[in-house]
């Protein structure tokens, strides 16, 4: 019997899948989702996470294929590099408030 992906796939996006497991990085991405485009200025206004830990979290996902940066002057801009990456995120939402899943 055949499995639905080859197992190498597994393994990578279990890796990604650990890397989704923060709260902090769920919502850098859907803040980039929402806005398409964002520098990290407007990303520390709106998360109230210190620069340092803003960067850590960006770099890991930037490391990882999952955002892309664009120079802008002194300004690094950030975007998403697909948008359904965070999919999982607001179906689970939904299904926990539907069915009152804490």
């Amino acid at each position: 019997m055949k499995t639905a992906l080859p197992k190498e796939a597994y393994n990578k996006n279990a890796h990604i899948y650990k890397i989704l497991a923060n709260p902090k990085r769920l919502e850098i991405l859907n803040l980039l989702k929402a806005n398409n485009e964002m520098s990290c200025e407007e990303m520390i206004k709106i998360t109230k996470m210190s620069k340092a830990n803003l960067s850590q979290h960006l770099a890991l996902l930037r490391h990882n294929g999952l955002v892309r940066t664009r120079r802008e002057g002194l300004s690094i801009h950030y975007k998403i590099v697909d948008k359904r990456i965070v999919e999982p995120c607001a179906i689970l939402h939904q299904l926990r408030h539907k069915h009152m899943v804490v």
